[in-house]
């Protein structure tokens, strides 16, 4: 069995992506202990062509291509199905990783026998690269909710990502825990519900992963009415996250940061014009959101669930 399988989604990132194999290929231990494996979610440019050119370099990378586009979350799945590694590590291909990190991390999780290893990451902005920095958390394995106790104030700057981890495949694919597909903004609900299933987490303070604050992601592109809906649905997988499990500190966790997002995107919604407010409702009308309306007042609820702001 291989030691790590590292899977890369990609889709519109020509501008990246090489650089990003490239660093997961300038690594301390043989290619032949790990794989890349690219998933091209349908992309329109040439990120594809770039892949192909790279498999002749390296021999352990391998390209699977969608029929039909997925998102970030059903190209993950892909990959996790089609992995052969102990671990699995999820890298968005507009990032890039730290030279010789990948001995440390394995020797760290597998010293532990982790279901999940937590490591440090910098933020990459025109250039220059800041470590951010988590809370203490104790140097032990740690399960879920422990994890969740010590990082409580500032959960969001390591639970929401998948790439700043790797993970056991056995313990993913055992518990199901499978991205939602077709969707944006995939990973909080899920490492929220990882976190009532983990028992066996290690951090360590190796600064292995670079996010890029790229302009031009899903993530920092001016709202629209599917992006807003998409944002609603997210809300209510961590609402639900929070019905189904009985981990106090996740349902505390969940319940303050969905109440606080939801009156975030109400202000959202108001400034749309009729006309996207029509899109958004038309979006929206589609998903079952009931598990919010406990989390929101009349006004949110209107605003959320029916594009209605005139009485906010």
């Amino acid at each position: 069995m291989l030691r790590l399988s590292i899977i890369v989604p990609f889709y519109n990132v020509e501008k990246y992506i090489e650089e990003c194999i490239r660093s997961l290929y300038d690594q301390d231990i043989p290619q032949e202990e790990y794989e890349v494996i690219c998933v091209d979610d349908c992309s329109p440019d040439g990120s594809r062509a770039i892949v192909e050119r790279l498999q002749k370099e390296y021999k352990t990378l391998r390209l699977i291509c969608h029929e039909r586009n997925k998102k970030i979350g059903g190209a993950r799945n892909t990959g996790l199905k089609e992995a052969k590694g102990r671990y699995v590590w999820f890298v968005d291909s507009d990032d890039y990783v730290m030279p010789n990190c990948l001995g440390k991390l394995l020797r760290e999780a597998e010293a532990q026998d982790a279901e999940m290893l937590l490591f440090d990451y910098a933020t990459v902005t025109n250039g220059k690269s800041q470590q951010v920095v988590y809370p203490k958390i104790e140097d032990r394995l740690l399960p879920g909710d422990e994890l969740l106790r010590q990082v409580q104030e500032r959960w969001y700057v390591c639970v929401p990502t998948a790439w700043n981890k790797l993970y056991k495949r056995e313990f993913l694919m055992q518990n199901g825990l499978l991205f939602t597909e077709n969707v944006m903004y995939e990973d909080t609900d899920l490492s929220l519900k990882m976190l009532t299933y983990l028992k066996r987490i290690k951090y360590t303070n190796v600064v292995a992963y670079n996010y890029r604050q790229n302009a031009l992601s899903i993530t920092k592109e001016r709202p629209t009415p599917e992006k807003m809906a998409f944002t609603i649905m997210q809300q209510n997988r961590c609402a639900i996250v929070a019905e189904n499990t009985d981990v106090e500190i996740v349902k505390d966790v969940i319940h303050t940061y969905v109440k606080a997002q939801l009156s975030i995107l109400r202000a959202g919604i108001k400034v749309l014009s009729c006309r996207e407010k029509r899109k958004y409702g038309a979006q929206i009308r589609k998903a079952g959101i009931s598990n919010l309306k406990p989390y929101s007042t009349w006004r949110t609820w209107l605003a959320i669930r029916y594009g209605i702001t005139c009485f906010v």
